[in-house]
């Protein structure tokens, strides 16, 4: 068990408050977090009882600390290499954003209208929604989930209107809304500091791979969010926007890692 540290898993009516394995990826421009958990079986119960879209609740955090919460449906069950241990996967409460088609054609509408209309059809609240100044004459979206939608307006705005659309993104922010534009989420500044809790920062190897940050658990990151890194041995003290963020807990640690980096072309 890890010191001062706690975390509840609740699977459909099935509760666990110490697992072999948990892992949570949260990624910029894709859109589900997935939660994976390896839970202890050995009787193969609980792999009967687990249905898909079953909802999943993940509390963690430190003792004497605000904990994170973390909700989803599950999304495939499979028996781990341990045969006593079953691997329990799942995906966030944006699920809709994948799993709801759109098939609309629209005429003299601005991007933000389409992609308010596409979220409100999935049955998801709209949080920010980014104005780009264009109205598309004509747009059309062929049978195409919510997420591809906004990923299509994307394509339509660089190569139409030679927008720089790199940095845009859809997803849902700390307040379990839909947010869709080059912004961050707004969500405080944790501070990594080689004198306190830079564990590894490993540089990309070439210019379009992403830089890695190592550090002990940080339960309320997620990607999107602005991090500040202080690392004395390469002389960098930068604010940096988290592209993706994996969590891992196990027996013998619990570690956060945090890729940055620039957000290359995706059409």
């Amino acid at each position: 068990m890890i010191t001062g540290l706690n975390m509840h898993i609740r699977v459909g009516g099935i509760e666990f408050h110490r697992v072999p394995e948990f892992r949570m990826i949260s990624q910029r421009h894709h859109p589900l977090t997935r939660v994976t958990v390896t839970v202890p079986d050995p009787t193969g119960r609980i792999f009967r009882t687990i249905n898909d879209m079953d909802p999943v609740t993940v509390i963690w955090g430190y003792r004497n600390q605000v904990p994170a919460r973390w909700q989803g449906t599950v999304k495939g069950v499979s028996v781990d290499r341990n045969k006593d241990q079953l691997r329990v996967n799942s995906v966030g409460l944006e699920r809709p954003l994948a799993e709801t088609v759109i098939k609309q054609s629209f005429i003299n509408e601005t991007p933000e209208a389409i992609v308010r209309y596409a979220v409100s059809q999935a049955g998801l609240s709209v949080g920010r929604i980014e104005s780009t100044g264009v109205t598309f004459p004509r747009f059309v979206t062929s049978s195409i989930p919510v997420w591809q939608v906004a990923r299509q307006c994307e394509h339509t705005l660089k190569k139409a209107f030679g927008l720089d659309m790199r940095p845009w993104s859809m997803w849902m922010g700390k307040d379990s809304r839909i947010n869709w534009g080059p912004f961050d989420e707004d969500a405080g500044l944790p501070v990594i500091d080689s004198n306190a809790n830079l564990i590894r920062h490993s540089p990309g190897r070439c210019v379009s791979e992403l830089n890695r940050v190592e550090t002990f658990m940080l339960p309320r990151m997620a990607h999107s969010m602005q991090f500040h890194l202080n690392d004395l041995k390469r002389n960098i003290s930068e604010s940096y926007r988290a592209i993706k963020v994996e969590h891992v807990w196990e027996d013998s640690k619990a570690r956060t890692f945090i890729s940055y980096g620039d957000e290359y072309e995706r059409y």
